[in-house]
């Protein structure tokens, strides 16, 4: 990632996304107030600008009638969603090597941020530096980022973690959740959040606290590859009306959206990914065997602009809607 921009790959706010969604708000039209679609955020290695990312979550926190919004989300966000944070859990034996090796990846995902674990005799402080100074004060963005952290320590070191001896550094700390005031609040700067805690916390064993690890479900009786078809097979009947949030494909198959991410996780997929493949086979479908018109089965699979389902039908299948329906039309004709 190039060093001339303070850039951020959007798959970081993708997390945001499902909590909008879970409020019953629409995240496109949060994605709009930026100049920002989701067929963007869900493109591999796309990047934008940080204060683009500053704005956006400002945007969520006002739309959410939540100024806590953010910091909300990263206390309670399955850290296991994100690739940087689930390797470190895999690779590290005890708190430090997991924020050693976090700080690593975290610095590939973004460079308008310089993450760091300083330890300073008997405390320790985490966090991360901004490369540039922001236009708009990123308070949003501090509060997911130090509720992320704080999370990642209690990983760790459980109820160890206590008001007496944590201290959090923000630049906005009215944006923190009420459950987060225990410990000593200070307000900073807007260069960067940070967690001071005690540096002996660093050797303890992840495997201190077993209820890190993902415990084993019992509750399906079918095979997983049987959980998947079914789980797609009710994706392409509810696909049709009007489209499907995170929220309500959890619900065709009874979990939550963070239990479903996970059991789609084994089979190398993504709850977004299997409802885009959804879209796009019935819009494929509807465009080879009807006269319908690709605005018509955009605003059926719930795209608001026929420009972000035209997107998506092109990434997934190499060709936009007109295009396709023209080749396959052809072929039927020349069969």
């Amino acid at each position: 990632m190039s060093d001339s921009l303070p850039l951020v790959q959007l798959q970081v706010i993708a997390p945001i996304l499902t909590a909008l969604t879970a409020r019953g708000i629409d995240p496109e039209t949060v994605l709009e107030s930026v100049g920002l679609t989701v067929s963007a955020v869900e493109q591999p290695g796309s990047t934008v600008h940080v204060m683009v990312i500053h704005q956006f979550l400002e945007n969520c926190a006002t739309f959410a009638n939540d100024k806590s919004f953010c910091a909300t989300v990263g206390a309670s966000l399955d850290k296991t969603g994100w690739p940087m944070i689930k390797k470190a859990m895999a690779d590290a034996r005890t708190l430090g090597e997991l924020l050693t090796i976090y700080v690593t990846l975290a610095s590939q995902v973004a460079s308008s941020v310089t993450p760091f674990l300083d330890i300073r005799g008997a405390m320790a402080v985490f966090g991360e530096r901004r490369r540039f100074k922001p236009l708009v004060l990123p308070a949003q963005n501090d509060g997911f980022m130090i509720s992320l952290k704080l999370s990642m320590i209690e990983i760790a070191v459980g109820e160890q973690l206590d008001g007496t001896n944590v201290a959090l550094v923000v630049s906005d700390p009215s944006v923190l959740p009420k459950p987060m005031t225990r410990f000593q609040v200070l307000k900073g700067d807007e260069m960067g959040s940070k967690i001071q805690f005690p540096s002996e916390w660093l050797n303890t064993p992840l495997s201190a606290h077993p209820s890190i690890k993902e415990p084993e479900t019992s509750q399906f009786k079918v095979s997983d590859s049987s959980f998947l078809a079914s789980f797609r097979s009710l994706l392409r009947q509810q696909v049709p009306m009007g489209g499907i949030s995170a929220n309500q494909a959890a619900q065709l198959v009874h979990l939550n959206t963070r239990t479903l991410s996970r059991r789609l996780a084994k089979f190398g997929t993504t709850t977004t990914k299997e409802v885009l493949a959804a879209k796009i086979e019935y819009a494929q479908n509807a465009l080879e065997k009807s006269n319908r018109s690709a605005e018509e089965i955009a605003f059926d699979l719930g795209y608001s602009d026929p420009s972000n389902f035209s997107r998506a039908f092109a990434k997934v299948a190499g060709t936009s809607p007109s295009k396709y329906r023209a080749q396959h039309r052809n072929s039927q004709s020349e069969d």
